[in-house]
């Protein structure tokens, strides 16, 4: 048996004879390669790597800056990344199983068995390709490890963990490195990581309840990101630190492993045939109840493709559309579940009458809802297919969108069984249904009806807190007692202040963990917007939750479809090329992966942008995100938080409303809603009154003499034409430069540009943008730069004005303020 210091000392020995041979052999391989210039790339690569065995041995290399005690205490498997992570950089790209090969070389001389070190050397490999720090790629069939562009992502609010760039910069984490310096790109954490199944989930808490990470045990290349993000070596104790944050980060779910609560089963078991109107508040596990439902009615045999789910926004009916499909994943069911927006659904139902309706949503529900009174048979037959029908929200549902699905229901047969799930104590729609359709909910107009059955989910799976429990019960109570309606909002309001963690909070201060994990919510979209120009001047990282239904789709679609006729059929080759022409290069994925997804999107065998175009505009597509922004809390709407929670919540108090038309009961319900997305800690700070104030065409400008025109997103945009303008908006989203709009041609009619700092064109103002801009323009003697920036990308589709597609590509996404030239306040309206 070796002991340890003869060991180190053998090591040290052959490490320094091959780093001595190593260097010599460089000199001969670039010698050799550059005297033959008629040397094929191939003959010049594989004369480098006729060193390269020898070179992965100096395990010294990397590290020579490190102290000897410093050195003593890094794992091997550490070593074996630095050594790894330096030779990619180097070389510029390593056969991947040249580069096991050195590794395993490297390992052994640390007095490792031949078949262990071949095991450690696979896992480095695979690991930092999972994590996005080394690339990969084919060379004449051969997988080929490449050095990737320098990525930063956001760790615990304060730090970032660098990937790929310049190996020597950042300190050791684990197997990768960190650094103190948070530039104005950082990606966040679970941006970067992406969404963890329920599987996945079970098994990092198992990894974190055993202590140690041993790398075979990992089922996902999500798992291996997490662990290896948070710093943790395998084979190595997982610091105390590290497994609070992961297990704080990655909260195991409740109902993951066990039976739902007796309240939640009572739902789910229910007869397919039962009309049930349930209530379920904060945190009772509202969304899952209706998920879980779906999967039982079709493991009791319900044909699925006959069940509809219907849910508040896209971003929600693909996240339910993904746990029901995991689930029922190792089924062998025909069909899927139809999970969507009350917009899609009523899209669906309109274009068996024929094309496409045109005007809009609301004109497409009303021909909805009129063709299902009438009785159109084309219409009566699409319904006879429904087997169940699941709604979720329905306290919001109000308006046009109310008198839809209840004609719906309607015309359902007794038979078909319905399941509307909902809470009154969060009902914060009634306004914006104004006169259309009249007042009340359609979860309001369903309770206590004959033949519905009323139930309530009573658990509370959220809060952590007692306090705010206890505030959450008294608050629901108070709301549902017949008080006067100010007296109510005002005593809410003075709960709040009660049971906050902090009851006066700056939104540029410290005292709020500032974690992509965190929510920052106002009463408004205005305001909303403001405090993100104010955040961004301050060089503060942060999200902005986008407005209403609107979403951001996957740039890598409209990428792809970019400069292709609408009917062009999309081959493989195509993709080939323009992943190739995409920089930076996107992460994990491969040319047919790709293909696949087209394919699904547009419904059949063939790619083609014309069918792709029809899914994104009234289906959820995967990818599909409601925000823009790369890092940081959320910052948004309290009406756009429905659904979300958080462990810490900084709810912005706005002031108290005055005057008489003021709906307190909504007000109070509003309040509500905002403090119960907390899990743990509530914070309140104070959202600054006047800022923003609305134009007569709902353009929002912002007051003050550094204010001006406030953008988000990607509205009042069109894309142009072409392939360029398309590669130039995907490396913007990443770059995330400043821009501002200008006249390219010549005359004051000429169109508006987005163009970036460096003078790219990007898009085109059109309607009321165009509108904002020209009186800018006039009333300021030109536009500034101010604080307008690209922050992402978004899949389009662009119609000529007699409503054919035209294109499927991409327009940039947009936060902060578009500002006039001259003195004065820049918050002029029209």
């Amino acid at each position: 048996m070796v002991r340890p210091s003869r060991c180190r000392d053998r090591s040290e020995k052959i490490c320094a004879s091959r780093s001595s041979l190593a260097n010599k052999s460089f000199i001969f391989s670039f010698r050799h390669a550059d005297a033959n210039n008629g040397a094929t790339w191939f003959e010049r690569f594989t004369a480098i790597f006729n060193s390269y065995v020898i070179t992965l041995g100096r395990v010294q290399r990397g590290m020579q800056n490190t102290d000897a005690d410093t050195l003593e205490a890094v794992a091997p498997v550490q070593k074996l990344a630095v050594q790894l992570r330096r030779d990619v950089h180097d070389l510029g790209a390593v056969p991947a199983s040249r580069a096991i090969a050195g590794l395993k070389a490297a390992a052994v001389a640390d007095c490792l068995s031949e078949t262990a070190a071949k095991q450690q050397a696979q896992a480095v490999v695979s690991a930092l390709l999972a994590c996005g720090d080394v690339g990969s790629g084919k060379s004449y069939g051969d997988k080929v490890l490449v050095k990737r562009r320098m990525v930063s992502v956001l760790y615990q609010g304060d730090r970032c963990i660098l990937l790929g760039g310049d190996p020597s910069q950042g300190e050791p984490h684990g197997l990768l490195r960190t650094t103190d310096v948070v530039p104005s790109g950082v990606i966040s954490f679970l941006d970067w990581v992406g969404e963890l199944s329920g599987s996945d989930l079970v098994v990092l808490w198992q990894i974190l309840d055993t202590g140690v990470w041993s790398m075979d045990a990992t089922s996902s290349d999500r798992v291996t990101r997490v662990l290896c993000l948070a710093g943790v070596v395998p084979d190595q104790p997982i610091l105390e630190d590290s497994s609070a944050w992961l297990r704080e980060y990655f909260p195991l779910p409740r109902t993951e492993g066990k039976a739902a609560d007796p309240s939640q089963m009572a739902v789910i078991e229910c007869s397919a045939r039962a009309r049930q109107i349930i209530t379920a508040g904060p945190g009772s596990g509202k969304t899952h109840t209706a998920t879980e439902r779906v999967i039982h009615l079709v493991k009791q045999g319900l044909p699925p493709a006959g069940i509809r789910l219907i849910t508040f926004t896209r971003v929600a009916a693909e996240e339910v559309g993904r746990r029901i499909s995991h689930a029922l994943a190792e089924h062998t069911y025909a069909g899927g579940v139809m999970c969507g927006t009350i917009d899609s659904l009523a899209w669906n139902l309109v274009t068996t009458l024929g094309d496409g309706p045109r005007g809009g949503r609301e004109r497409t529900i009303r021909i909805a809802r009129r063709s299902i009174t009438d009785g159109e048979q084309a219409m009566l037959d699409q319904l006879a297919r429904t087997s169940h029908l699941v709604i979720d929200e329905a306290q919001d549902i109000v308006g046009e969108r109310r008198m839809f699905c209840r004609a719906l229901i309607d015309a359902l047969p007794a038979s078909v069984g319905v399941t509307i799930l909902g809470d009154d104590a969060q009902a914060i729609y009634g306004s914006w249904a104004g006169n259309n359709g009249g007042g009340g909910s359609l979860h309001a107009e369903l309770r206590g009806k004959h033949g519905w059955e009323d139930r309530s989910l009573t658990s509370n799976h959220r809060t952590k807190s007692d306090s705010l429990r206890q505030f959450f019960s008294r608050a629901r109570t108070l709301l549902e007692a017949d008080g006067d309606p100010r007296s109510t909002y005002l005593e809410i309001r003075e709960m709040l202040e009660d049971v906050a963690t902090d009851p006066s909070v700056s939104l540029t201060g410290q005292v709020f963990p500032w974690r992509d994990d965190s929510l920052v919510l106002f009463r408004g979209r205005a305001a909303t917007e403001a405090a993100s120009v104010r955040l961004t001047r301050a060089a503060r990282v942060h999200r902005l939750k986008l407005s209403g239904q609107t979403t951001v789709c996957d740039p890598l679609v409209g990428a792809i479809c970019a400069g292709l006729a609408p009917g062009a059929a999309i081959r493989l080759e195509h993709v080939r090329r323009r992943l190739a022409d995409l920089h930076p290069a996107p992460f994990d994925v491969n040319e047919e992966d790709v293909l696949s997804d087209l394919q699904s999107l547009g419904k059949g065998p063939t790619a083609r942008p014309q069918d792709i175009a029809e899914t994104i505009e009234r289906e959820p597509v995967g990818h599909m995100r409601d925000h823009v922004g790369t890092a940081g809390p959320m910052l948004g709407s309290i009406h756009g938080a429905k659904g979300r929670e958080a462990t810490n919540v900084l709810l912005m108090l706005p002031p108290v409303p005055s005057g008489d038309d003021v709906d307190w009961q909504e007000e109070a319900r509003v309040l509500f809603v905002g403090a119960t997305r907390a899990s743990t800690h509530l914070y309140l700070g104070r959202a600054q009154a006047g800022m923003v104030r609305p134009g007569k065409n709902g353009s929002r400008w912002l007051r003050g003499n550094s204010g001006g025109l406030l953008l988000s997103g990607s509205e009042g945009l069109r894309p142009l034409a072409g392939v360029v303008p398309a590669l130039s908006v995907w490396e913007a989203a990443f770059r995330q430069p400043n821009c501002s709009f200008r006249r390219i041609a010549s005359g004051d009619g000429s169109p508006w540009h987005l163009v970036t700092d460096s003078g790219e064109p990007l898009a085109e103002a059109e309607g009321q943008l165009t509108d904002d801009l020209d009186h800018i323009e006039s009333t300021r003697g030109g536009l500034a730069s101010g604080t307008l920036r690209v922050v992402g990308a978004t899949t389009v589709v662009d119609r000529r004005s007699d409503g054919k597609i035209q294109a499927v590509t991409l327009l940039p996404v947009l936060q902060g303020v578009a500002r006039g030239a001259g003195h004065g306040e820049n918050d002029d309206d029209q």
